[in-house]
């Protein structure tokens, strides 16, 4: 509700929901909430909207079949994605809890509030690098001769060769007055190096001999990443209120720079050539069940789901909120972009194999190396690259700025939610602490061998832990809590229950599907390597560490919730199952209304509660 005195607008965030000549309007009870709901539905578009869909999604569909590799990407998001994207919308949207404290619904396994909180905290701690590099290379774009299209600098090897634009003639030519055709060989025989690799290598990253050599602090990427972090603390110092006037621009600039992008793109030559080689289906990968392992995986990095994310942002809406129509139109939103986005990618990519004269397959990279690499290598070959470049580097921060957003918030409201009588009027404060923290710690990734630190946060972070979140969360709300009875709680915020469908994924389809790519994953495991580099031992072992360590707190916690019940191991474990009494309905005139049927959710059956 919104008061003006004296001038002065206030506005108080709200609980109980009421219909006031059509309005919902809440009574307070200090949690801030949306100003309006298109500020949450924007903030999903910038969560779920990220890097990996510039970069990762081109990338792995090329690699697994072009075109056909879309079939296993769509069943993956129909039957895992989309379930998972509303359960976790429609429990944070009811509860009114972030991740950290939503999963009161099953003290049990309470812990995979911390699980999420820390999965969260640890990639918008390595997030922000990127953000960094971005920053980095957009200060470098107004240059007046791009740093990455000449061998004449400081950090530039022997091995150097520039392809230089002649516009007045339809070819190209390399510096140093190397032929196209020993330029091609000496590549493939990894004889030289590209200007824009070793810009990328040798003067942003100033990359060690490996993990057993970090070097010192390289202080260009130290300052940038405190520009990246000083972003972050003022788009998130008023939470929800603030993120939610900023995703107005970020959230929609990169589909228009990106719509740029593709149609200049589309007017270069062996632009189609890309494009059909991008959506060329080879259906015969269908038959390689890594294609679907990689599909359901790309899918999790996509969608951001069991991140605690969803949960966070879900936690500021209305309480009759259609986070339904929310689910669906996100979640297709987000994996048509990803599609989208291939098409300008692949253009550009065509383009280059044309001018250099090699397949286009010598030109594709996965991760950083597509956006830092091979991208300003051909935009550097357009008219007026100092313009593209600008515009590639904006688009790359506003996406990354706004997926950073929902990682960071998630851990600011779980650090105010545990401690709200104190904590929720210093939100400022906290997110302060949080961003200074984060910077701290992550001075050891701008390090001379940071890469080989953020690689294997990449790498595991998200591999294990996130499948075994997902698997839990769809056992927690289809046969633990139930799934009828959590139909009958959205029934009580949308005034009707959710389409059978989403219950028969939740408690066999999703589980099933999500434990057959975890066991996969184990089976299938190699060791990482960056390029050439391949991780010693211990390096795995670390990577391995960071991957588990967000596990920990579920066996700790539960055993924590068992040990505080009374009674026998049976009855604990009866009670430790069931919601404890902070759960229900954050809606104040719900929560007198709220019963809990405990005996439909009995744990000794796992009866699923009035389907």
């Amino acid at each position: 509700m919104t008061l003006l005195v004296e001038g002065k607008r206030f506005e108080f965030a709200m609980k109980d929901d009421a219909d006031i000549n059509g309005e919902v309007l809440n009574k307070c009870d200090g949690r801030i909430r949306w100003s309006r709901q298109m500020d949450s539905l924007l903030s999903l578009v910038g969560y779920c909207v990220g890097l990996g869909n510039l970069w990762r999604f081109p990338y792995f569909c090329n690699r697994n079949g072009g075109g056909a590799f879309l079939i296993p990407y769509l069943v993956c998001l129909v039957l895992i994605g989309l379930p998972l994207f509303f359960l976790e919308l429609s429990i944070g949207q009811f509860s009114g809890s972030g991740a950290m404290h939503v999963w009161s619904i099953c003290p049990l396994l309470k812990g995979l509030g911390f699980v999420m909180s820390t999965a969260s905290f640890i990639c918008s701690f390595y997030f922000n690098l990127i953000i960094a590099w971005v920053l980095y290379y957009l200060a470098m774009s107004f240059y007046p001769v791009l740093p990455w299209t000449t061998c004449s600098n400081w950090w530039n090897t022997p091995a150097c060769a520039t392809w230089e634009s002649d516009t007045t003639r339809d070819n190209l030519t390399v510096s140093r007055s190397v032929s196209v055709s020993s330029y091609v060989s000496a590549r493939r025989l990894n004889v030289s190096t590209s200007a824009a690799e070793e810009f990328w290598q040798y003067s942003t990253l100033r990359v060690s001999a490996g993990l057993h050599d970090m070097g010192g602090i390289q202080w260009h990427l130290a300052l940038a990443l405190f520009v990246a972090w000083f972003i972050i603390f003022l788009c998130l110092i008023k939470g929800v209120k603030s993120v939610g006037k900023v995703v107005y621009v970020t959230a929609p600039l990169p589909y228009i720079l990106l719509t740029i992008i593709l149609i200049r793109a589309a007017m270069l030559p062996g632009s189609a050539q890309g494009i059909i080689y991008y959506v060329s289906p080879d259906f015969s990968r269908l038959a390689d069940l890594q294609v679907w392992v990689e599909a359901m995986l790309q899918m999790f990095y996509s969608l951001g789901v069991t991140w605690g994310g969803l949960h966070t942002i879900a936690s500021y809406n209305r309480f009759s909120n259609n986070c339904y129509r929310d689910a669906v139109i996100i979640t297709f939103l987000s994996e048509g972009t990803s599609f989208y986005a291939g098409f300008a990618i692949f253009s550009v990519l065509g383009f280059m194999a044309e001018s250099k004269g090699v397949h286009i397959s010598e030109v594709i990279q996965a991760g950083p190396g597509l956006g830092f690499v091979v991208y300003p290598e051909a935009l550097a070959l357009l008219p007026v690259p100092q313009l593209w470049a600008v515009i590639f580097f904006i688009m790359l921060l506003t996406v990354g700025i706004d997926s950073q957003f929902g990682t960071t918030e998630t851990t600011v409201t779980a650090i105010v939610d545990t401690f709200p009588n104190k904590l929720q009027r210093r939100r400022g404060l906290v997110t302060a602490c949080l961003c200074g923290f984060s910077y701290i710690s992550g001075l050891v990734l701008v390090t001379r061998g940071g890469i080989y630190v953020f690689m294997l946060i990449d790498r595991y972070v998200a591999t294990f832990s996130l499948l075994v979140v997902g698997i839990l969360e769809c056992v927690i709300i289809g046969w633990i809590y139930g799934a009828g009875r959590f139909s009958a709680d959205i029934q009580m915020m949308l005034g009707r229950r959710p389409p059978v469908f989403m219950k028969l994924m939740w408690c066999f389809v999703s589980p099933v599907l999500m434990a057959i790519c975890f066991i996969l994953t184990l089976v299938q495991y190699q060791a990482p390597t960056y390029g050439d580099y391949e991780y010693p031992t211990y390096g795995v072992a670390i990577g391995l560490f960071i991957g588990l360590v967000s596990m920990v707190p579920v066996p700790v916690c539960m055993i924590k919730e068992l040990v505080k019940t009374k009674g026998s191991f049976v009855e604990r474990v009866g009670t430790c199952l069931r919601p404890d009494s902070s759960w229900g309905p954050i809606s104040r005139k719900h929560r007198a209304e709220y019963s809990k049927p405990v005996e439909e959710s009995s744990w000794k059956n796992f009866r699923i509660y009035k389907w």
